[in-house]
């Protein structure tokens, strides 16, 4: 299901291109207001593949193959940089 929505939208809802955007316009945020320190995200699962899209320059389908919940691995966090 994940591949049919990477720009059709979900039943009321976004694509995960839309998040992408979103996601972006945040980074966008963040590097204008907090450009070299350390910020905390709580997010869900589209926001967290968009961030492996955006700053780990993974597609789509590597993002969802990837994903630590396919895996079981999950972890206390994960890092990502913002250049």
């Amino acid at each position: 299901m994940q591949e049919d929505n990477i720009t059709k939208r979900f039943p009321n809802g976004e694509s995960y291109e839309d998040v992408k955007k979103r996601i972006q316009e945040f980074l966008d945020f963040l590097k204008d207001n907090f450009d070299g320190k350390h910020v905390a995200i709580v997010a869900h699962k589209a926001p967290q593949l968009a961030l492996d899209v955006l700053l780990k320059g993974k597609t789509w389908e590597q993002a969802f193959r990837d994903d630590w919940r396919k895996k079981k691995a999950w972890q206390p966090g994960w890092e990502y940089i913002l250049k």
